[in-house]
């Protein structure tokens, strides 16, 4: 009987703990995810400074295969609407820009790509769970520094979801 009342403290004392880590985790800054885009397949970091901006650090493939970029892009919440769905999600309108480096290796194209970067975005964070998702549109215009100096296009059609988790 006194191993299951030991048991039965130590369930409820882990119950306790993991709740207030999840209500700590929807306080905190940080935010790490994916993004996959029409030209892009990325790992997300996110630095959020308060409500209303965020910076956005990505790093992953360049056009499904070709190549690699890595982004950072600094991002205005431009409006939120916590009382669309007020048990749901708060909902929210973002965009912001930045810039980007990669690495490129397509047909004509071979080299070092820099350029800058843009965001705008519309999604939901839920009341519940720290988790972030949206769609958003993130154009670069991307300068090939190598063989085959050129404005890479692929950059433009980079259309995609976006998912985040805070912590």
């Amino acid at each position: 009987r006194r191993s299951s009342d030991l048991m039965k403290k130590l369930l409820f004392a882990l119950i306790i703990a993991l709740g207030a880590i999840n209500a700590q985790a929807q306080k905190t800054p940080h935010a790490i995810g994916a993004h996959f885009g029409g030209s892009t397949i990325d790992l997300e970091y996110q630095y959020h400074f308060s409500k209303r901006n965020f910076l956005d650090v990505t790093a992953g493939v360049f056009n499904l295969s070709d190549g690699f970029a890595m982004q950072a892009v600094y991002n205005w919440n431009f409006k939120q609407w916590p009382q669309w769905t007020p048990r749901f999600a708060t909902w929210k309108f973002w965009g912001g820009f930045g810039g980007g480096i990669g690495h490129y290796e397509h047909d004509d194209y071979d080299g070092m790509f820099i350029g800058p970067v843009g965001t705008i975005g519309f999604g939901f964070t839920l009341k519940d769970v720290p988790f972030t998702l949206g769609l958003d549109y993130r154009p670069m215009v991307a300068f090939n520094l190598g063989h085959g100096d050129a404005i890479i296009d692929r950059g433009f059609r980079n259309i995609g979801l976006t998912l985040t988790y805070r912590f």
